[in-house]
């Protein structure tokens, strides 16, 4: 199954599911579905490399289901600062570009 992506189950179980909705657990929102739970584990029981279609379908019905119940309610404002001294080379979309975040060093030198 591995497409050199991240897997589904990844996040779910402990972010969403009832396993990591205790104390200590990652589930800070305590959610907890035991419907969505069994679909879970459902989906992760397809191991077979030729069925990956139907793992990540049964995948996407759990993610459905969760956006459908509103756990969450993501909200992401960040900020992020580089600082760059003049004696510092390397080309301005190293310390600009939010991809480069944080800067990539080894493309970076010190001027004399």
């Amino acid at each position: 199954m591995d497409r050199g992506l991240p897997d589904p189950s990844n996040f779910y179980g402990p972010i969403l599911g009832c396993g990591g909705a205790i104390d200590g657990g990652w589930n800070w929102s305590k959610y907890c579905n035991a419907d969505l739970d069994a679909l879970a584990a459902k989906a992760d029981s397809v191991i077979d490399p030729a069925k990956a279609e139907e793992r990540l379908s049964l995948w996407s019905e759990v993610y459905m289901g969760v956006m459908k119940d509103a756990a969450w309610a993501p909200v992401f404002n960040e900020q992020r600062f580089t600082m760059k001294s003049a004696r510092m080379g390397g080309a301005d979309a190293l310390y600009v570009d939010p991809v480069s975040i944080p800067v990539n060093y080894d493309y970076v030198f010190i001027k004399e």
